[in-house]
């Protein structure tokens, strides 16, 4: 089992562009571990930890992890932190099968990501695998389908670069009020999708989908809702 805070622990030089850098870690518990390890993941003290309290997001459907924590990254380098997260981790050790941490940078700051969070409880999470070569017009796809989801007023969606610890490229994370808010379609008409899709820089709107298809080969598509 790899460990929490490896990631949050070495300084790593970010792209210039990027905000903030982000420490995410996914768990699958142990048979019968789930409440025991959701229980720990709420009753943490985070305060004790440099980098203070993650957003906690459950699985809910579309992946084999059960929880998802997004944190902001920060060095462990006092006393109280390192028994804090040696404690965490033992304990975690005890009820997780599988872990995953890595880290992540991106142009929204962790303040605002913050801000999002707080009137968010559904989450649409992707993770996208870029082909060979096609990294760039991965992250320039990601930027463009944000535009042409705006355009056509719904809720864009978080990006984030995988740095370090992922076999992952990019992630988006799409906070939502509600699971009607989700499933809401835009109000707009063929027309006035079509235009969107070609003003933000696609042929047309289906090369909104068949662009993605050309640029990765691997992805995952998945709802969480929030730990409360």
């Amino acid at each position: 089992m790899k460990k929490l805070f490896v990631i949050a622990s070495m300084l790593l030089t970010s792209s210039a562009t990027m905000a903030d850098d982000f420490w995410v870690t996914q768990y699958r518990a142990a048979p019968g571990k789930f409440p025991a390890l959701l229980e720990l993941i709420k009753n943490t003290n985070w305060q004790a930890f440099e980098n203070g309290e993650p957003i906690m997001m459950r699985h809910s459907q579309g992946n084999h992890w059960d929880l998802m924590l997004l944190g902001q990254h920060a060095n462990c380098d006092t006393s109280t932190c390192q028994q804090s997260a040696q404690a965490f981790e033992k304990a975690a050790n005890e009820l997780v099968d599988f872990e995953l941490s890595f880290q992540a940078s991106s142009e929204t700051s962790w303040a605002e990501l913050k801000t999002t969070n707080e009137t968010s409880s559904l989450y649409h999470i992707e993770m996208f695998q870029a082909g060979a070569g096609k990294h760039d017009a991965l992250t320039r796809q990601r930027v463009i389908e944000n535009d042409f989801i705006k355009r056509i007023g719904q809720n864009p969606n978080e990006i984030f670069e995988v740095v370090y610890g992922s076999d992952f490229d990019i992630f988006t994370i799409g906070f939502y009020k509600d699971l009607q808010t989700y499933a809401t379609p835009a109000d707009v008409t063929q027309e006035q999708t079509e235009a969107a899709a070609k003003a933000a820089g696609f042929k047309n709107r289906a090369d909104v989908s068949f662009l993605l298809r050309e640029l990765i080969v691997g992805h995952q598509d998945t709802l969480a809702v929030k730990v409360r």
